[in-house]
């Protein structure tokens, strides 16, 4: 494909018939015929494209049928996607249906069984009559004319998915779905966008959409609403969808939903009893059992999917010699060679179903919702490299499956989020080396995953085995601050990391604000007052906590001290947490509001290690005090050193002076008591 817009032609717009100079945007040739050109020209009323020079495309071909089959049938086929404009006009009751184009007939067969409507595909490709013959439904082997039998103004939706870009006359096709549409029928249409046709797009969103040799117009919105309103509808809705055009169109009123999708309990039942009917034949089994399987999942009823996944587990071992649940077993070779390669693909295609990736990932999930965690550490893993070898076999066949490379993906990332605790190291390998490939969800998956990682490594201190995730994971943390947008719970744990990695290289100031964003996203009061505690340390401030049990002690309702020493109190009297002022008023709560002297006798010990000048003799005072409430041989441990060293100290606060001395003549006074009784 190249762009080209250097040349101008004399053209008719086939979708909104404007006829003048068109330019040229972009040569192209299809990847069957390497040595064919076709240049694709640009409506500039409506912005449509088409291939002027491209015939209609020979559909009838049996070549490879085999092949073609078992890839569509196990991965190609997107179900969801064939059977959701059967919602999207909604039928009060069972109605009839005819699908246009509908290849190998699987929306056909779910309207007839799932929606229980009378349905019937026109379609004259060998695919269709092969799923015919699989599935059973009710299909007419030619192409739609205005004077076709089928064009009888009685069906009550016609839909017509991914096929009007073939065609070379549109206003004719239209003509021959308006006939077989009932007066108050809806017409349903999918096609490509041409909106997305841009020289700054990237290749992998311009391909299925110029497709050069296959589609011929390529519509923009205004063109395709032009076509349809051309056709005789007065009611039209497009809508562009990413890389896709939805068209509803009725000669009555009518309401469209395009975000409507079908019932996912019916979907389940079509598939659980097509299974069941269709499942002797290899292919249809795992067609049905892996969509199933998917559906289970998706749905987390995980009962139901581990009782598929065995079931799909065990027919697998008899049919391919293999156990879908021993991941580390599982060997796929495949060799690229130029001599004999249908024959190598024939051969794998026997010994492998092409569904074999996604199915592994899935089980993968199973054993992960099940704490089965070895089993699916081995089948993330065993879906990755096994997906990497079905690219290299779908490639031969000039195929693509896009859910295979998902599932690769996904499964990596799986990995990663598997070991962020135990091997940062080795999860930020596994993140770096797949961030050039995502996009969309994914990438907002790999965020979440990075953020999860970096806070396992850098919160416990292990800066070095997350160093090279901080500039990702800071880029996507200051976007969302910049643009004010709330973090996550594990966003913040990542802000928390980068505030500890900073303290660690002793940038206090710079480390504050990342504190401050770790709590603001903390559900948790307790773990917010933590973020919030390192914040005020690094400005040289209080922690929060400890105000609020200082405050509490020096209020006139000491009970609301409770929550605060508790937080504190869970922490050991050497962590860097705790300050002279944290261990002095956690040594009061325990001596006057919730007495307990041994724990007072910790803390005030501790704080007395803390401090220094008269601070330390206060604590050692409230530690006597603490003492004095102990057993006599506890007592007697403590207090002789802190009563030498009261006589010997420096106290120039006249009132602790004084304190001082009385708890000193008190404590003589009963120490001769017990000189005198013994």
């Amino acid at each position: 494909m190249v762009w080209r817009e250097n040349g101008w032609r004399e053209l008719t717009c086939p979708a909104c018939q404007t006829a003048g100079l068109m330019p040229k945007r972009i040569d192209a040739n299809p990847p069957y015929k390497p040595r064919e050109r076709y240049a694709l020209y640009q409506c500039e009323n409506c912005g449509s494209l088409h291939y002027p020079d491209v015939e209609v495309f020979e559909y009838e071909s049996r070549r490879d049928a085999d092949l073609a089959r078992k890839f569509y049938l196990e991965v190609g086929a997107g179900l969801d996607a064939m059977i959701a404009p059967l919602a999207w006009a909604e039928m009060d009751s069972a109605g009839s249906f005819l699908e246009v184009g509908g290849g190998y007939g699987f929306s056909v067969d779910f309207a007839s069984r799932g929606l229980g409507w009378t349905s019937a595909n026109i379609d004259p490709s060998f695919l269709a009559r092969t799923g015919a013959r699989d599935l059973g439904h009710n299909h007419v082997a030619a192409y739609l004319s205005p004077d076709h039998e089928m064009a009888d103004q009685s069906f009550d939706r016609v839909l017509s998915s991914e096929v009007i870009e073939h065609v070379k006359k549109p206003d004719a096709f239209l003509a021959a779905l308006t006939a077989a549409l009932s007066p108050d029928g809806v017409l349903l249409l999918t096609t490509p966008n041409a909106a997305v046709v841009k020289a700054d797009a990237g290749l992998d969103a311009l391909l299925p959409v110029i497709t050069a040799g296959h589609h011929i117009v390529i519509y923009s919105k205004a063109g395709l609403e032009a076509a349809l309103r051309r056709a005789g509808y007065n009611n039209v809705v497009v809508q562009e969808n990413g890389p896709t055009l939805r068209a509803a169109a009725s000669r009555s009123l009518f309401k469209v939903d395009f975000d409507a999708a079908a019932d996912r309990s019916q979907l389940q039942a079509y598939l659980s009893d097509r299974l069941d009917a269709l499942g002797r034949d290899h292919t249809l089994f795992a067609a049905f059992a892996v969509r199933l399987l998917k559906e289970y999942v998706h749905t987390a009823q995980w009962d139901r999917a581990r009782d598929i996944r065995d079931r799909l587990s065990a027919r697998w071992l008899k049919d391919y010699g293999f156990n879908l649940k021993l991941g580390d077993t599982l060997n796929t070779e495949f060799r690229v060679t130029n001599r004999g390669q249908r024959r190598h693909l024939r051969r794998f295609a026997a010994n492998h179903p092409f569904s074999l990736s996604i199915a592994l990932y899935y089980s993968a999930r199973i054993d992960q919702h099940f704490g089965k965690i070895d089993d699916a550490t081995c089948a993330f893993r065993a879906t990755s490299r096994i997906a990497n070898t079905l690219q290299i076999v779908f490639s031969t066949m000039y195929a693509a499956c896009r859910e295979t490379d998902e599932v690769s993906l996904r499964a990596r990332l799986a990995l990663a989020e598997l070991t962020a605790t135990t091997r940062p190291d080795g999860a930020t390998s596994i993140l770096l080396d797949v961030i050039g490939q995502m996009k969309g969800h994914l990438l907002d998956e790999w965020q979440r995953i990075a953020c999860h990682t970096y806070a396992s490594g850098a919160l416990t201190g292990r800066f070095d085995s997350v160093s090279r995730l901080a500039p990702q994971v800071r880029g996507h943390l200051e976007a969302k601050r910049t643009a004010r947008s709330g973090l996550t719970p594990v966003e913040g744990y990542a802000a928390g990391g980068m505030g500890e990695s900073l303290t660690a290289k002793g940038e206090n100031a710079l480390a504050a604000p990342w504190y401050e964003l770790a709590a603001s996203a903390m559900p948790d009061i307790d773990e917010k007052e933590v973020f919030e505690g390192k914040a005020g340390k690094a400005k040289g401030q209080a922690d929060p906590v400890e105000r609020r049990l200082i405050d509490a002690l020096n209020s006139t309702r000491p009970e609301t001290a409770h929550e605060p020493a508790r937080i504190l109190g869970q922490l050991d009297p050497n962590d860097p947490q705790i300050s002279p002022s944290i261990a002095f008023a956690l040594g009061i709560y325990s001596l006057n509001i919730k007495p307990d002297p041994a724990i007072a006798a910790k803390w005030f010990a501790r704080a007395a290690e803390l401090s220094s000048n008269e601070d330390r003799v206060n604590a050692h005072f409230h530690l006597a005090l603490a003492a004095m409430r102990l057993p006599h041989a506890q007592q007697s441990r403590i207090l002789p050193d802190l009563i030498q060293q009261f006589e010997n100290a420096s106290v120039t606060d006249s009132d602790l002076r004084s304190r001082i001395d009385a708890l000193v003549a008190n404590y003589k006074k009963q120490l001769r008591k017990r000189e005198a009784t013994a």
